[in-house]
């Protein structure tokens, strides 16, 4: 019957169909996308420092150069990428009820990331460039890179993004679900023995702390390569040949494995709690809006 209907729709009723469901998703993604990057700013300032290898990198001055531009890229973002996410894997799921779930929400983070891929790049670069102090505000970068470069300057790097942000969503996604599913179901068979409803069936703060911390340490740590390149793709995308094939090589000829790995640790200490302060805020943002007496 509900197939039926959505048949009968026409695109833009089914669009406004797809947002009323997903609603509970886009708040709580845009509330914990905001948090998260205010939060962690002055960490990730530091490792772009060191990726860029410039003088005195943990200098306070400066932290929160770029932040401004950043939540105007990275919460759209958020809300694109974790809202489709969402939207993504309940379908997946749906359509292909035999195939292992850890597949489709490789899939779904996939969909999601490239999704919100076209908005946060202009945000990327802009805050990249105000953070290594090559210009003093994000309204001046942005004033700078338009003058100089044009439409296209706000896209350097983008298939550099690309080639971090999926990786890195893919292990992040999949390595949440997978860890959130195992507490669930050591949950429901507490529950199951004690007599207790299901009804309630949810992850604390810190059991959603606890899965945040594994995808966000185990997500961060692998990408970190792609990470650098992206970096430097984006800031100096001239000197590294301009594609992601061939700032590899450059880092690889003239600073090898250990240039791959710098900032590797900056970036952990960044990215594990951001995740951490990420899904506690989602998590908790969509259990109370799906709270019918709120």
């Amino acid at each position: 019957d509900s197939i039926s209907k959505e048949k009968g729709q026409g695109p833009l009723q089914m669009f406004v169909n797809t947002v009323k469901e997903s609603r509970r998703h886009l708040v709580a993604a845009a509330a914990a996308r905001s948090v998260s990057i205010f939060v962690m700013f002055p960490i990730d300032t530091i490792k772009t420092r060191i990726q860029m290898e410039l003088p005195n990198p943990f200098r306070l001055e400066g932290s929160f150069n770029g932040v401004g531009g950043s939540l105007i890229g990275q919460v759209p973002y958020g809300v694109l990428t974790f809202g489709s996410y969402e939207l993504y894997k309940k379908t997946f799921l749906n359509k292909f009820p035999n195939t292992k779930p850890v597949l489709l929400y490789a899939l779904a983070a996939i969909c999601g990331d490239v999704t919100g891929s076209g908005w946060v790049c202009p945000s990327e670069v802009v805050k990249q460039k105000t953070q290594a102090g090559m210009y003093a505000s994000t309204g001046d970068a942005i004033r700078s890179i338009w003058a100089s470069k044009g439409f296209g300057g706000f896209y350097e790097g983008y298939f550099g993004g690309l080639a971090r942000d999926i990786p890195f969503r893919v292990a992040q996604l999949t390595s949440y679900e997978v860890a959130k599913n195992f507490y669930l179901r050591i949950k429901k068979k507490n529950y199951a023995k004690n007599n207790m409803e299901e009804a309630d069936l949810t992850l604390s703060p810190i059991e959603t702390a606890t899965c945040g911390a594994i995808a966000g340490t185990f997500s961060a740590g692998i990408t970190a390569p792609l990470d650098r390149i992206k970096t430097l793709l984006m800031t100096d995308s001239a000197a590294y040949g301009g594609s992601v094939a061939s700032c590899l090589s450059k880092i690889w000829k003239e600073e090898g494995v250990a240039g791959l790995c710098q900032g590797l640790v900056p970036r952990v200490t960044y990215i594990a709690p951001s995740v951490v302060v990420f899904f506690i805020v989602y998590e908790q943002v969509q259990q109370r809006l799906a709270d019918p007496a709120i």
